[in-house]
């Protein structure tokens, strides 16, 4: 494994030299968070969000409170592939 990986309850990223070049696949990786969309259901999962005063309250008719919304929405969206995606850095080192 010759890369890190930095987390928390927003997501989650990987950085490496190899990660870094245009012609390594991001598929080195292991999603941690979910599945690739390869290997997400070929099914729609459906979702009902309740919202009170612009924050949302209850998903799929269970009252949650704004961090287990979070957790919960990033376990459904994980387990069908959504949130996946690759972005190179273009950076030169020791410089302010």
């Amino acid at each position: 494994k010759r890369y890190s990986t930095d987390a928390n309850i927003l997501g989650l990223s990987n950085e490496a030299e190899d990660l870094e070049s245009m012609e390594t696949p991001m598929t080195i990786v292991n999603p941690v968070m979910g599945v690739w969309p390869k290997d997400a259901p070929n099914k729609q999962e459906e979702v009902t969000l309740r919202f009170v005063s612009g924050r949302c309250v209850e998903m799929n008719g269970e009252q949650m409170t704004p961090l287990k919304v979070l957790q919960t929405a990033n376990k459904i969206a994980g387990r069908n592939g959504i949130g996946i995606s690759q972005a190179l850095e273009n950076r030169i080192l020791g410089t302010k």
